[in-house]
């Protein structure tokens, strides 16, 4: 008789053991396929993720804290109170920028920079910390000379310039949705965003002009508040006229409270072109000494993620570039919060096949020692009449290969009927603990410094990309032969294990 008709002979003879054994596996396959096919979704969604935000890297000059070394600092001017430094280090330039453009794999850029606090005198800013200080001092009755001059400061916001703003990462992570207009592009020149809701309150729309001006400091810190209130204009260095390229919307929640500075409400986010930032940097620069450049940061993007550490590795190799003087790193702090949840279903998923594959191997050694330990006449019998020990250990195998063959059709079953909805349940659950994660109590009265910067980081927007939602957890025929493959391997390490304490021994030994 061969072996096949022996095992397909010995398995209908004895039911209970073949049914018990049939039910252990599928229980097994099956949450080694459902593993397998949510580990993959998790993998597949964390790709997307780095695919659609984690295509590149930041370059950032390492600037000292102090202007004391005379090799990369000078100083320039000659106003009292405002002490201006130029900075003759390495910077990120347009030479820079050129040259890591020319590199193969980088696509695109993005160059930034701040400007800190110019005047809108005809601007209504979104009510924030300056607004509420001038409340306070008018309820007080502060004589008027006396006041802080928070009228002046509620009216000044930070511009910030880029090259394309469809790159920043509030844009990309939908934090901010353009919503009318055009985005600011490489090559605009006065041009500027605005909130909607800033549109609204001062009936502005695209095409209107803004004016922006840089006050001279030193000339309103000599006035008393009712002096500067008397002036039909504040004094001005620079005035700039911008005309509105776009206006977008905040998607996103921000925590906001009376201690929240006016230009770090997201309603109160400008963008500018860099060429306009540059210039207004220089002008006003030149009347304290020397016009001067901003010290620039620039993004670069890259055509495929997976080569963004070895792109950065040629732009490292760019000669004549004193590349220690810079910081380049990958821009992953965009999806950095969303991705923690898929990278922590990827190592459940990965704990429980390692868990399960050592449980099948346990398993199914407890199942063939009672399987194998009542056929030690069967197998002794067999051996005397000419099979060799290698027939009747396939036989065995043969016997747990037909069993686990149908455990797995069932188990396939199982997870296409189930995986979808197991790992999007725990997916759902590592979200949640995510957003709790990320939630912290706001401080309201800071005692210390450390609580004061935990305080003002509380207000900063995150410009994060939004948590994965779903996985496609559909068992793959690759998932499926994965899992196959490693249970098979088990099961013929079992069998070859539990015979092998058998067929050792002499056949005298095997019969008695």
């Amino acid at each position: 008789m061969s072996i096949w008709k022996r095992s397909l002979l010995y398995i209908k003879t004895h039911k209970f053991r073949s049914i018990l054994l049939l039910f252990t596996l599928t229980v097994i396959a099956s949450g080694m396929l459902i593993g397998l096919t949510v580990w993959q979704g998790s993998r597949e969604g964390m790709q997307d993720l780095k695919e659609t935000y984690g295509n590149s890297f930041k370059v950032t000059a390492i600037i000292p804290q102090t202007a004391d070394d005379t090799r990369l600092w000078e100083q320039t001017g000659n106003v009292p109170g405002f002490i201006q430094y130029y900075y003759k280090g390495s910077k990120v330039d347009d030479e820079l920028v050129r040259k890591i453009r020319e590199v193969e794999g980088v696509t695109a850029y993005n160059k930034e920079y701040t400007l800190l606090l110019t005047y809108l005198p005809e601007i209504d800013l979104v009510d924030g910390l300056h607004t509420y200080f001038e409340k306070i001092d008018q309820a007080e009755g502060y004589p008027e000379e006396d006041l802080v001059k928070s009228w002046i400061v509620k009216s000044q916001n930070e511009l910030k310039g880029c090259t394309d703003s469809s790159l920043l990462p509030y844009f990309r992570s939908n934090s901010l949705e353009l919503i009318e207009g055009d985005p600011i592009r490489e090559g605009d020149y006065r041009k500027i965003l605005i909130s909607d809701r800033v549109a609204e309150d001062n009936h502005l729309q695209v095409g209107d002009q803004i004016r922006v001006t840089e006050l001279d400091e030193v000339k309103i810190m000599e006035m008393s508040s009712k002096e500067a209130r008397k002036l039909e204009e504040l004094p001005e260095l620079v005035e700039t006229f911008f005309t509105i390229a776009g206006i977008f919307h905040v998607n996103t929640s921000q925590y906001i409270t009376e201690l929240t500075p006016e230009s770090d409400i997201a309603d109160n986010f400008m963008f500018i072109d860099i060429d306009s930032v540059t210039e207004i940097y220089r002008e006003n620069g030149a009347y304290y000494g020397e016009p001067l450049d901003p010290i620039y940061t620039a993004t670069f993007f890259v055509d495929d993620p997976a080569r963004t550490d070895e792109i950065i590795a040629d732009v490292k190799q760019i000669p004549g570039v004193t590349w220690s003087d810079y910081e380049l790193e990958v821009e992953s702090s965009m999806y950095e919060s969303a991705l923690t949840p898929l990278e922590n279903i990827s190592r459940i998923m990965m704990f429980l096949l390692i868990f399960l594959l050592a449980v099948c191997i346990l398993l199914l050694i407890l199942v063939l020692r009672i399987w194998i330990g009542a056929r030690k006449k069967e197998v002794g019998i067999l051996i005397s009449i000419g099979e060799t020990r290698g027939r009747v250990r396939s036989q065995i195998f043969l016997e747990g290969g037909l069993l686990l063959l149908a455990a797995l059709i069932l188990a396939a079953g199982i997870t296409f009927w189930g995986g979808n909805w197991i790992g999007n349940t725990l997916l759902d659950q590592m979200n949640r603990q995510q957003t709790k994660t990320l939630q912290v109590d706001p401080i309201e009265n800071p005692a210390t410094i450390e609580e004061l910067e935990e305080m003002n980081e509380q207000f900063q927007l995150r410009s994060e990309a939004e948590l994965v939602e779903t996985l496609s957890c559909q068992l793959e025929a690759s998932e499926l032969l994965t899992g196959s493959v490693l249970l098979y391997l088990a099961l013929g390490f079992a069998v070859w294990l539990e015979t092998r304490r058998i067929l050792r021994n002499r056949l005298k030994e095997i019969l008695g």
